[in-house]
Protein backbone atom coordinates (compact mmCIF):
# COMPACT_ATOMS: atom_id res chain seq x y z
CA UNK A 1 0.00 0.00 0.00
CA UNK A 2 2.97 2.69 0.68
CA UNK A 3 4.07 1.22 -2.78
CA UNK A 4 1.01 2.21 -4.27
CA UNK A 5 1.10 5.51 -3.01
CA UNK A 6 4.28 6.53 -3.71
CA UNK A 7 3.70 5.72 -7.29
CA UNK A 8 0.42 7.40 -7.18
CA UNK A 9 2.19 10.56 -5.51
CA UNK A 10 4.79 9.94 -7.91
CA UNK A 11 2.75 10.08 -10.98
CA UNK A 12 0.49 12.94 -9.31
CA UNK A 13 3.96 14.98 -9.16
CA UNK A 14 4.97 14.10 -12.92
CA UNK A 15 1.68 15.04 -14.26
CA UNK A 16 1.52 18.37 -12.32
CA UNK A 17 4.99 19.26 -13.53
CA UNK A 18 4.07 18.38 -17.44
CA UNK A 19 1.10 20.41 -16.42
CA UNK A 20 3.37 23.38 -15.27
CA UNK A 21 6.19 23.15 -18.10
CA UNK A 22 2.83 23.32 -20.44
CA UNK A 23 1.73 26.32 -18.76
CA UNK A 24 5.05 28.24 -19.03
CA UNK A 25 5.28 27.18 -22.76
CA UNK A 26 1.54 28.53 -23.30
CA UNK A 27 2.31 31.83 -21.32
CA UNK A 28 5.93 32.54 -22.97
CA UNK A 29 3.92 32.13 -26.53
CA UNK A 30 1.58 34.69 -25.46
CA UNK A 31 3.99 37.20 -24.21
CA UNK A 32 5.97 36.74 -27.53
CA UNK A 33 2.80 37.13 -29.68
CA UNK A 34 2.04 40.38 -27.62
CA UNK A 35 5.21 41.66 -28.00
CA UNK A 36 4.85 41.15 -31.50
CA UNK A 37 1.63 43.07 -31.85
CA UNK A 38 3.23 45.79 -29.66
CA UNK A 39 5.73 45.66 -32.33
CA UNK A 40 3.61 45.72 -35.12
CA UNK A 41 0.64 48.54 -33.49
CA UNK A 42 4.50 50.87 -32.77
CA UNK A 43 5.61 50.48 -36.70
CA UNK A 44 1.69 51.10 -38.04
CA UNK A 45 1.84 53.96 -35.98
CA UNK A 46 5.88 55.43 -37.19
CA UNK A 47 4.30 54.74 -40.84
CA UNK A 48 1.39 56.85 -40.13
CA UNK A 49 3.11 59.37 -38.42
CA UNK A 50 5.50 59.24 -41.12
CA UNK A 51 2.68 59.60 -43.65
CA UNK A 52 0.75 62.63 -41.70
CA UNK A 53 4.19 64.51 -41.88
CA UNK A 54 4.93 63.80 -45.46
CA UNK A 55 1.24 65.07 -46.46
CA UNK A 56 2.08 68.46 -44.20
CA UNK A 57 4.88 68.97 -46.04
CA UNK A 58 3.75 68.86 -49.53
CA UNK A 59 0.46 70.81 -48.53
CA UNK A 60 2.43 73.27 -46.97
CA UNK A 61 5.11 73.49 -49.98
CA UNK A 62 2.04 73.52 -52.59
CA UNK A 63 0.30 76.37 -50.61
CA UNK A 64 3.49 78.49 -50.76
CA UNK A 65 3.40 77.71 -54.59
CA UNK A 66 0.21 78.40 -54.87
CA UNK A 67 0.82 81.70 -53.10
CA UNK A 68 3.68 82.74 -54.95
CA UNK A 69 2.28 82.52 -58.28
CA UNK A 70 -0.71 84.42 -57.33
CA UNK A 71 1.15 87.01 -56.20
CA UNK A 72 3.08 86.98 -59.24
CA UNK A 73 0.21 86.88 -61.52
CA UNK A 74 -1.41 89.58 -59.32
CA UNK A 75 1.72 92.26 -59.40
CA UNK A 76 1.75 91.23 -63.19
CA UNK A 77 -2.35 92.47 -63.12
CA UNK A 78 -1.18 95.97 -61.06
CA UNK A 79 1.39 96.50 -62.98
CA UNK A 80 -0.57 96.36 -66.40
CA UNK A 81 -3.55 98.12 -65.08
CA UNK A 82 -0.94 100.95 -63.63
CA UNK A 83 0.46 101.14 -67.12
CA UNK A 84 -3.18 101.52 -68.75
CA UNK A 85 -3.92 104.09 -66.31
CA UNK A 86 -1.15 106.34 -66.91
CA UNK A 87 -1.33 106.10 -70.84
CA UNK A 88 -4.89 107.15 -70.40
CA UNK A 89 -3.97 110.06 -68.27
CA UNK A 90 -1.36 110.65 -70.93
CA UNK A 91 -4.25 110.66 -73.28
CA UNK A 92 -6.54 112.79 -71.06
CA UNK A 93 -3.67 115.57 -70.48
CA UNK A 94 -2.96 115.43 -74.53
CA UNK A 95 -6.96 116.60 -75.30
CA UNK A 96 -7.11 118.92 -72.55
CA UNK A 97 -4.16 120.78 -73.97
CA UNK A 98 -5.21 120.43 -77.76
CA UNK A 99 -9.06 121.73 -76.84
CA UNK A 100 -8.48 123.87 -73.42
CA UNK A 101 -12.19 125.41 -74.09
CA UNK A 102 -13.94 121.94 -74.94
CA UNK A 103 -12.49 119.92 -71.77
CA UNK A 104 -13.42 123.41 -69.43
CA UNK A 105 -17.07 123.01 -70.73
CA UNK A 106 -16.94 119.10 -70.23
CA UNK A 107 -15.51 119.71 -66.71
CA UNK A 108 -18.24 122.53 -65.98
CA UNK A 109 -21.34 120.24 -67.47
CA UNK A 110 -20.26 117.24 -65.40
CA UNK A 111 -19.70 119.37 -62.33
CA UNK A 112 -23.22 120.88 -62.63
CA UNK A 113 -25.13 117.48 -63.81
CA UNK A 114 -23.34 116.15 -60.28
CA UNK A 115 -24.55 119.21 -58.35
CA UNK A 116 -27.93 118.36 -59.66
CA UNK A 117 -28.08 115.08 -58.82
CA UNK A 118 -27.53 115.68 -55.25
CA UNK A 119 -29.01 118.83 -54.64
CA UNK A 120 -32.29 117.11 -56.08
CA UNK A 121 -32.20 114.34 -53.72
CA UNK A 122 -33.34 116.63 -50.57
Amino acid sequence: MANNFTDQTSKLSERAAAGAEKLTERAKETAEAAAAMAHDAASAFAQARDTAWETARKTSEQARDTARRATEQARGVADDLYRRGETQAQEIARRVEERPLAALLIAATVGYALAYLLHSRR
